[in-house]
C-alpha cells in the first residue's frame, strides 16, 4: 500500500511538471514584478478574507500558463506576463490559482487518487500520465476497462474543480469591481494555440480543464461588465513590466503591438541585446526623463550598463535604487559582488 501511495503521489507531481516542461525552465528574479504581483495577491485575499501567505515564482517559459504544485506553489510563466492585455487578466488567472488553494483541491486530487482502488500498478499509471499530458485519447483503450474508468473519473474530478476555480476567480472580479475583455482575449489567444498544437474539443476530453467556450460562458454569465474600479496607474506599471520581459525575451510580435512608450521601452531593451548600446541608451534615458517616478527605469539603465561592462557607472544607480528600494536583494547582491574589498576598512 505505502508503494501504490508513492506511486499516486508521484503521478500527480509528473502531471504537474511534464505538463509545462517546467524542467527546462528558469526561475526569473525581479523585485519589480514580484512586488506587483504581491500587490494583486493583496487585493485578491482582501476581498476573499484570507490570511494565509502565497508563495510564488516567475518563471521564464514559452506557455501562457500559471499553476499550482504540491507544496501550493504558484507558478507564473514570463509568457503569460507577456500575453495578457492588461493586470486585470493577470489578476483573473491568479484568483483562479489562488482558488484552486482556497479550495484545498491539490490535497482533494491526492485523496481522490488514493481512493482510486482500480489503478493498482505503475504501467496504467504511466498510459495515464501520458494521454493527459499528450492529450492522446488513443493511449487509453490500452488500459484495462476499469483502469479506464478510474482515469476517466480523475479527470472528471480535475474538470469540476477547474470550473470551481473559474468560478472563484470570477466572483473575485466581482467583488473587486473590475471586468475586462482582456480575459475572453487571453482565453481565445490560449485557445488559438492549443489548436495550433491539435488539442481539439475530442482530444481535450484527457484534459484537465474544461473546454475554452465552457470557460467563456461561465465568465460572460457571472460578470457584469463594470470598469469603476479599473486602476489606471497600476495599469500603467503593469505595462511597463510588461514590456520589459517583451523586450528581455526578444518578443517582436508583441513589442509590435505595444503602444508608444510601452513600445520604446520594449525596442529599448531589445536594441541593447542586439548590440546597439548608443541607441538602447537614448531611448532609455528619454523614457527616464519623462517618466520621472518610475525608478525602475533606472534600474533597466543600469543592467544595460553592467551587460556592456560599465561596471563602475551601473553600481553608482543601484546604490541611488537601494536606497529608493531598501529591500530589493537582488540590487544588493550585485553591489556586494562588485565590491572592491581592498578599499574597505
Amino acid at each position: 500500500m505505502v508503494v501504490v501511495n508513492k506511486i499516486f503521489f508521484f503521478l500527480i507531481f509528473i502531471l504537474v511538471l511534464l505538463k509545462l516542461n517546467i524542467g527546462n525552465s528558469s526561475q526569473i528574479l525581479d523585485y519589480e514584478t514580484e512586488q506587483f504581483i504581491q500587490s494583486i495577491i493583496k487585493d485578491i485575499k482582501k476581498v476573499n478574507n484570507i490570511n494565509k501567505q502565497f508563495n510564488f515564482k516567475i518563471i521564464k517559459n514559452d506557455s501562457i500558463n500559471a499553476f499550482v504544485d504540491e507544496n501550493n506553489t504558484i507558478y507564473i510563466t514570463s509568457k503569460l506576463i507577456e500575453s495578457c492585455k492588461d493586470y486585470v487578466a493577470l489578476l483573473s488567472v491568479l484568483a483562479h490559482e489562488i482558488g484552486h488553494i482556497d479550495k484545498n483541491h491539490i490535497k482533494q486530487r491526492k485523496l481522490k487518487i488514493k481512493k482510486t482502488e482500480n489503478i493498482n500498478n505503475l504501467s496504467n499509471l504511466s498510459i495515464i500520465a501520458s494521454s493527459v499530458i499528450s492529450q492522446n485519447t488513443d493511449l487509453l483503450p490500452v488500459l484495462s476497462l476499469s483502469a479506464a474508468n478510474s482515469a476517466e473519473s480523475f479527470i472528471v474530478f480535475s474538470k469540476d474543480q477547474e470550473r470551481e476555480a473559474d468560478y472563484y476567480s470570477i466572483q473575485t472580479l466581482k467583488k473587486l469591481e473590475l471586468y475586462s475583455d482582456s480575459i475572453i482575449e487571453l482565453l481565445k489567444l490560449i485557445e488559438k494555440k492549443s489548436i495550433e498544437k491539435g488539442l481539439t474539443r475530442e482530444k481535450n476530453k484527457v484534459n484537465s480543464h474544461p473546454y475554452f467556450d465552457e470557460r467563456i460562458e461561465i465568465i460572460n454569465y457571472l460578470n457584469e461588465k463594470n470598469n469603476s474600479s479599473f486602476d489606471i496607474n497600476k495599469n500603467t506599471k503593469f505595462k511597463f513590466i510588461q514590456s520589459k520581459f517583451i523586450g528581455y525575451n526578444s518578443n517582436n510580435k508583441r513589442l509590435n503591438e505595444l503602444d508608444n512608450d510601452y513600445k520604446k521601452y520594449a525596442s529599448a531593451i531589445l536594441t541593447a541585446k542586439n548590440g546597439d548600446f548608443s541607441q538602447s541608451l537614448k531611448i532609455i534615458n528619454e523614457l527616464i526623463k519623462k517618466h520621472q517616478n518610475n525608478f525602475f527605469l533606472l534600474e533597466t539603465k543600469a543592467d544595460i550598463l553592467f551587460s556592456y561592462g560599465y561596471i563602475k557607472e551601473a553600481i553608482q544607480f543601484y546604490k541611488m535604487l537601494n536606497n529608493k528600494f531598501p529591500n530589493n536583494i537582488y540590487i544588493q547582491v550585485r553591489i556586494f559582488e562588485n565590491t572592491n574589498y581592498e578599499n574597505l576598512t
